[in-house]
């Protein structure tokens, strides 16, 4: 597995330390001139749920460079985990924001937000353990990269309506 994924998995850990610093920049500029503290609170959640996923890319990746299938299923496992327990802990404070009030214009959005963060998670946590169960599986070690490169897109959608949340009042 190591030679098949090794470049793909340098990159990932390398590009999700990256976008982890470009986030703590992004969210230090559209927060410093926002007296609003909904607003940043908002921004709060959602660059946490941001960063969840670039912190599982980060570990998953980095340790995956240098194991094989076990060191990648057992990190997604608890990876996952992790994601799950700080999903959790972020709704509560994501609907004290008003994130899913009603009549917020971006309810929908952030209802998804949500929603793919718990399924990706709880994919990786299925594929994690389908893969212990049998770690000679191609395709349970092709579908957990393919969770990495979700997770990304995920991550990065978040950071982008971080960036952009600068409507003011929403």
């Amino acid at each position: 597995m190591n030679d098949q994924y090794a470049r793909f998995f340098s990159t990932a850990a390398t590009a999700s330390a990256a976008f982890a610093g470009l986030l703590f920049v992004a969210l230090s500029v559209v927060n410093r001139d926002d007296t609003q503290l909904a607003t940043r609170e908002r921004r709060l959640v959602l660059a946490g749920s941001a960063f969840l996923a670039l912190v599982d890319i980060f570990f998953v990746s980095l340790l995956s460079s240098v194991g094989g299938a076990v060191v990648l299923a057992t990190t997604s496992l608890v990876m996952a985990i992790v994601g799950l327990v700080g999903t959790s802990s972020l709704m509560p404070r994501a609907a004290r924001a008003g994130n899913f009030a009603r009549g917020f214009p971006k309810r929908n959005l952030n209802r998804a937000f949500a929603g793919v963060s718990a399924g990706l998670y709880s994919l990786q946590l299925g594929l994690a353990i389908a893969l212990l169960v049998n770690t000679d599986s191609g395709g349970l070690t092709r579908a957990l990269v393919f969770v990495v490169v979700a997770l990304f897109a995920s991550a990065l959608a978040r950071g982008w309506e971080v960036a952009g949340v600068g409507h003011r009042g929403q």
